[in-house]
């Protein structure tokens, strides 16, 4: 499998090759759609209006591709929803791009990955491989891991209801606070005497975010200006949180010591922390209450199973069902 994987990987460089020969009117944003595992469907790969082929695509766009036989390989049929299926697997974690939307050459590079894969799988079942010793433990392996996460999936529906999960949201409001929150930028220097110097400029008016770009030892804030966006007072060391939360709006900080050298901090607003709704919280509330009900569910089973525990020499020995708590 692993090979096989590799090969699939290889072709999708080749892919990648053959995309950006063919479509090389195509925006350079396009082109990185194309390279981003993090694309977006907005920013996917278009098919280059200039070409008909792949205009006549553009235009049914919408309408669903009847599937049909694609490639015939030996005697084994394979129809077009397998090379979608594969196109979809060259781009990870995120929306790819209409495959049918494509120029005929870079569908083809997809379809000789498939018949590459399809040869290679045809020639292990002839040798017998499909009926080894090796291929059915991992077989055996798999289909466990199938059941038993299909199960847990099913179980989890049944073991927690709407109503607990807004019993759940009612318990999380009655513990929020009316906590208020704020956005800040700062600069780090290491000396006191830096931060004066900070200081100094910023008085005379120097942009804040100019010092932060060039003074400050924290790069990744320091690359936005100093910007550390809205953080709650319990997100930041005691001094700093101190100091940021009695400033306001526009206000600038004398210099503030913590662990990590001296600070000059600037607001640039206050808000009061937005509660979320039910329906917001809902998905989280969800996998939290399945995580807790799928372990009671599996503790019952514990309690009730009649589990042997033996020592190398063949020797029972008492089962703990539950680990034993840290001295």
């Amino acid at each position: 499998m692993k090979y096989l994987v590799a090969a699939l990987l290889a072709y999708a460089c080749v892919l990648g090759s053959a995309v950006a020969q063919d479509e090389k009117t195509a925006s350079p944003a396009a082109e990185e759609g194309m390279r981003q595992e993090t694309l977006k469907s907005e920013d996917a790969p278009k098919p280059d209006p200039a070409k008909k082929s792949e205009k006549k695509a553009s235009e049914g766009e919408n309408k669903p591709v009847k599937d049909y036989v694609i490639l015939h390989v030996n005697g084994e049929d394979i129809k077009n929803s397998e090379a979608e299926e594969m196109w979809k697997s060259l781009f990870p974690g995120a929306n790819a791009p209409d495959f049918n939307s494509f120029d005929e050459n870079v569908r083809l590079n997809v379809l000789r990955g498939i018949v590459s894969e399809r040869l290679v799988y045809q020639q292990a079942v002839k040798d017998g491989f499909d009926k080894s010793e090796e291929v059915q433990k991992r077989l055996d392996a798999l289909k466990k891991q199938l059941i038993l996460q299909a199960f847990m999936e099913s179980k989890a529906k049944t073991l927690v209801t709407d109503q607990q999960l807004k019993d759940a949201y009612a318990k999380k409001l009655s513990t929020m606070k009316d906590e208020e929150e704020v956005h800040a930028r700062h600069i780090l220097v290491a000396t006191e005497d830096e931060a004066k110097a900070v200081e100094k400029e910023l008085k005379k008016g120097t942009s804040f975010e100019k010092l932060a770009k060039e003074k400050t030892l924290d790069k990744a804030s320091g690359a936005q200006g100093g910007d550390l966006g809205w953080f709650t007072k319990d997100k930041m060391v005691p001094e700093f949180a101190a100091a940021a939360f009695k400033l306001k709006k526009g206000e600038v900080s004398d210099p503030v010591k913590t662990a990590f050298g001296w600070h000059i901090i600037k607001i640039e607003d206050r808000r009061k922390v937005r509660i979320p709704s039910f329906e917001e919280m809902k998905e989280d509330l969800r996998a939290e209450q399945s995580s807790a009900a799928l372990q009671a569910y599996v503790d019952g089973l514990l309690k009730k199973a009649d589990v042997k525990y033996f020592d190398p020499e063949g020797k029972e020995k008492p089962f703990p069902l539950t680990p034993k708590k840290a001295p």
